[in-house]
C-alpha cells in the first residue's frame, strides 16, 4: 500500500478547502502535493478627449494545502506482549493565506472505509483502535505535536486529546486549528503525527494495515462528513475497486453528501437520490455540473441559467399535496418534499414514509441506512436536464446533453433504437433484479432486493398536477433519452411490474426522482 494523496481545490464561495491524504500505518510513501497561488489581474483603461487615467485592480484567491511528508515510515514488526510508541512520524505541512484560520480534521480510513479505525490483519484478524498499554487486548492510538523548529508566529493548536496517544476517530474529528488574523501565513505552519501500538500475547501473528485521512478546512465551515467531493470522481474513483464498494461524497454546489458505489454492471452509481436545490440566482458552470460534458458536444464553457419567468424551483409539498405544482413539458420545475424518508419493508408492503431522519432512528434503523433512503427532491423532465426549455427534444432516442447531476456525473442513457446501450437495464441484470437487460421482468425476490443494499432505490411516488402519487408503492428515476414530444424514458418499479416505457405514462412533466452515475 503506498501513501496517497487526495487534493481538490474550491471556489472561494465555497467554505471547504479540501486537501485530504492518509497516513497509512506499517508501509509508506512520501507524496508531496504543491498547490500554486493564483494571481488574478485585470486591467480597465477609461479616457476623454483631453484626459485619460488607469485602473488597476488586482484579485488575490484563497490559496490553501496541505502536504504530507514522511519522516520515518510507518512500519514495526512488534513482538506479542510489547507496546511500541513512535512508530514512524509523518510532518504535516500547512499554508493557507486565509486570514480567518483554518482547522485539519481527521477520520480512520482502513480500507478505504471513512469510519473504520481498525488495523485489517490478512489473517482475518483485526486490532481495533484504543489507548491501553497492556492487558489481553491489542490497541494501535495516533498523536499529533507542533514540529520542531516551527517559525510561524502562531502555530496550529493540536486539539485535546490529540496531544497525547489516542483513540482514532470514527466520524470526522477536529484534530488541529490556527486561529483567524495570523500575521505570516507565508511561512505556514507544521506538525507531525506519530502512533503506537500494544499487542498482546494473544493476538495472531500476521501483517495489520491501517489509514488515516487528514483534512484541511475553512474554520467556520460544518464539521465535514467527506473527503470526497462529488465533482472530482476521477481523482478517487480507483478507490471504489470492486462492485459493492461504498464512500460517501460532496456536491460542492451545496455541500450535500450522497452515498455512491460500484456496482456490478461497473459503473460507479449513486445510491441514494438527489437532493440538489437549484439556486436561481447562480448560474451554474461546466466546472460544478454537468454542462458541456457530453463527448459529442463538449463545451467547457457551458452554463445554465435557471429560467425564473416559466420555472418554478424547490417547490415547498404539505403532505401529498404540491399546490404550486403544474404539469409543464418544456419548462423546469422542482419540488422539495424536506427531510422526508421511504425506508424498505423489506417484503413486498409499501415502504414506511417517516417525516424526520430521528423519526427513521427512533423505529431502530441506522442513521448510516437512514440517509439512504432519504427522498430527495423531484424534478420534471426539463429540469433533470438542466433546460429553461426542452421543446426542440422530440425525436425517440435523442440524448440530452446536459443534466443537473454534478460535473462529472451524467443522467443515464435509458435505450437507443437498437437497443444496444441500456443502462438501467444492464445495471439491474448485472444486479440479479432482472433476468435480462432489455426484457424486464423481476428474478426471484428481485422486487425486494431492488429497495435493499447497494442500491436502496425508494418508493417515494411521483408529482402529477399538485399531489404525490402513489407514495410509499411507486418508484421513478429519469434518464436523460428522449421517447416524443411529451414522454421521456426511465424507470419506473412497482410491486409487479418494472418498465423503462411501455404502457407506463413516462410524461416529462411528472416530478420524479434522480440517481446519477459517473462519467
Amino acid at each position: 500500500m503506498g501513501h496517497k494523496v487526495k487534493q481538490s481545490l474550491m471556489s472561494s464561495r465555497i467554505d471547504f478547502f479540501y486537501y485530504a491524504f492518509r497516513n497509512i500505518l506499517l508501509v509508506s510513501v512520501p507524496l508531496l502535493v504543491v498547490c500554486t497561488l493564483i494571481l488574478g489581474l485585470s486591467v480597465s483603461r477609461s479616457s476623454a478627449r483631453i484626459s485619460s487615467s488607469d485602473n488597476l485592480a488586482i484579485s488575490v484567491p484563497s490559496s490553501c494545502t496541505l502536504s504530507s511528508s514522511v519522516d520515518e515510515v510507518h512500519s514495526a514488526s512488534i513482538i506479542n506482549g510489547t507496546y511500541r510508541s513512535n512508530i514512524g512520524t509523518t510532518t504535516l505541512s500547512t499554508f493557507c493565506n486565509d486570514k480567518n484560520g483554518y482547522s485539519v480534521y481527521a477520520i480512520g480510513d482502513s480500507f478505504n472505509s471513512e469510519g473504520n479505525n481498525t488495523l485489517v490483519g490478512s489473517n482475518g484478524s483485526n486490532i481495533s483502535s484504543g489507548t491501553a498499554t497492556s492487558g489481553d487486548t491489542s490497541n494501535w492510538a495516533m498523536k499529533l505535536a507542533l514540529k520542531a523548529g516551527d517559525t510561524s508566529t502562531t502555530p496550529p493548536t493540536i486539539i485535546s486529546p490529540f496531544t497525547n496517544y489516542s483513540t482514532v476517530p470514527t466520524t470526522w474529528t477536529k484534530v488541529a486549528t490556527i486561529p483567524s488574523g495570523t500575521t505570516d501565513m507565508e511561512k505556514g505552519s507544521s506538525f507531525t503525527t506519530t502512533y503506537t501500538t500494544y499487542i498482546s500475547p494473544t493476538q495472531a501473528a500476521g501483517t495489520y494495515l491501517g489509514q488515516v485521512k487528514y483534512l484541511l478546512t475553512h474554520p467556520s465551515a460544518a464539521t465535514p462528513t467527506s473527503a470526497y467531493i462529488m465533482q472530482e470522481v476521477a481523482n478517487w474513483e480507483d478507490d471504489l475497486s470492486s462492485p459493492g464498494d461504498s464512500v460517501q461524497a460532496i456536491d460542492i454546489r451545496d455541500g450535500k453528501a450522497y452515498w455512491v458505489t460500484r456496482l456490478a454492471d461497473g459503473h460507479i452509481w449513486m445510491t441514494q437520490n438527489l437532493d440538489f436545490d437549484i439556486d436561481t440566482a447562480k448560474t451554474y458552470t461546466h466546472n460544478d455540473t454537468d454542462l458541456g460534458w457530453d463527448p459529442n458536444s463538449f463545451d467547457s464553457n457551458a452554463t445554465w441559467k435557471p429560467d425564473t419567468t416559466n420555472g418554478k424551483y424547490n417547490l415547498p409539498v404539505n403532505g401529498t399535496s404540491v399546490p404550486d405544482w403544474s404539469n409543464q413539458n418544456n419548462y423546469p420545475y422542482s419540488a422539495d418534499p424536506g427531510d422526508v424518508y421511504y425506508y424498505t419493508s423489506n417484503s413486498e408492503a409499501n415502504d414506511i414514509k417517516y417525516n424526520s431522519l430521528s423519526e427513521c432512528i427512533a423505529a431502530n434503523h441506522t442513521e448510516k441506512d437512514c440517509k439512504r433512503y432519504h427522498a430527495g427532491n423531484y424534478y420534471n423532465w426539463t429540469a433533470a436536464i438542466a433546460s429553461n426549455n426542452s421543446s426542440s427534444l422530440t425525436t425517440q432516442y435523442t440524448n440530452a446533453p446536459n443534466s443537473i447531476c454534478p460535473a462529472g456525473w451524467r443522467l443515464p442513457i435509458a435505450t437507443n433504437a437498437d437497443q444496444s446501450i441500456y443502462e438501467f437495464g444492464e445495471m439491474l441484470y448485472r444486479q440479479g433484479i432482472i433476468g435480462s437487460s432489455v426484457d424486464y421482468k423481476y428474478t426471484t425476490n428481485g422486487f425486494n432486493n431492488i429497495r435493499k443494499a447497494p442500491l436502496y432505490l425508494t418508493r417515494g411516488g411521483f408529482i402529477d398536477g399538485s399531489s404525490i402519487i402513489n407514495s410509499g408503492s411507486y418508484g421513478s428515476l429519469h434518464a436523460r433519452t428522449t421517447y416524443n414530444n411529451s414522454d421521456s424514458y426511465g424507470l419506473i418499479y412497482v410491486k409487479t411490474v418494472i418498465s423503462m416505457h411501455n404502457s407506463w405514462d413516462f410524461s416529462k412533466s411528472y416530478g420524479k426522482f434522480i440517481r446519477c452515475l459517473a462519467q
